[in-house]
């Protein structure tokens, strides 16, 4: 339990170290023509909506140890993101400012800006990324007028695979989809590193929006691997929702070693 309810706090399981930014807004980024409209394409593809709910299994893999939970998921889009486990024994509540959560198995908690998760995970991560990993969207903010290189990789898979790499030492490819430009795939590299993570995705259609049905998320070094699944059932758009969230005293504070 205690992985995983950190682990949903922390879902951007980017195990590259590096800032979350992929390109510094200097210089021109080198960009073909055909990888711009592919981007494009996938931009106006961004699902649009008010809020989101519906639930979450979890099932987490680290190869010695196996886990599998339901939640509870409900999402104000750019504002809020909500995750409950039954009879609320663990809850997580993310915003742009800070990210909270607790836990009664262990009887912890915390809450603050999001220096702790990016401790955790070695990679600095915000609210954005972690809402367009949960969306399908591009996983980073894509500047064409920064510093970098976007290229289309000609690679027989059935998909429009765009490398988009910048000043910072990470690397990232997006396998798009050629009917609906959703992401397929999102993989992560640290550049001349043994760190990656890649996040393979499934749809379903919610009213007559593309929203993800499955997220495969793999995160390696050398021989050490990790898995992710998230699977979404019963979503529902545009409810009038609450995101209820309290910390129960007593707890113990997790606090963020200097």
């Amino acid at each position: 339990m205690k992985k995983i309810i950190l682990i949903l706090t922390t879902i951007l399981l980017v195990s590259c170290k590096t800032k979350q930014t992929l390109v510094t807004p200097a210089g021109r980024v080198s960009v073909d023509k055909q990888s711009k409209e592919i981007i494009n394409q996938h931009l106006k593809s961004f699902p649009s909506f008010n809020t989101l709910s519906g639930n979450l299994l979890v099932t987490y893999n680290d190869g010695k140890n196996e886990q599998s939970l339901p939640f509870s998921f409900r999402m104000e889009k750019d504002k809020t993101i909500w995750i409950s486990a039954p009879l609320g024994l663990a809850k997580a509540l993310i915003t742009p400012e800070k990210a909270e959560y607790y836990n009664r198995i262990d009887n912890s908690y915390f809450s603050g800006d999001f220096s702790y998760i990016s401790k955790l995970l070695g990679v600095e991560v915000g609210f954005s990324e972690l809402q367009n990993l949960l969306l399908g969207n591009a996983l980073y903010n894509i500047n064409f007028n920064s510093e970098g290189t976007i290229k289309l990789l000609n690679e027989d898979n059935n998909m429009y695979n765009i490398e988009v790499t910048g000043e910072s030492p990470i690397g990232v490819i997006y396998r798009f989809l050629p009917d609906n430009y959703r992401v397929g795939v999102t993989e992560v590299n640290y550049l001349g590193g043994k760190q990656k993570a890649t996040a393979t995705y499934t749809y379903q259609q919610v009213d007559k929006l593309l929203l993800p049905h499955t997220i495969k998320i793999v995160a390696s070094e050398g021989d050490s691997n990790t898995q992710i699944s998230l699977e979404f059932k019963g979503l529902d758009l545009d409810k009038k929702l609450s995101f209820p969230f309290k910390i129960p005293s007593g707890m113990k504070e997790i606090t963020i070693n200097k």
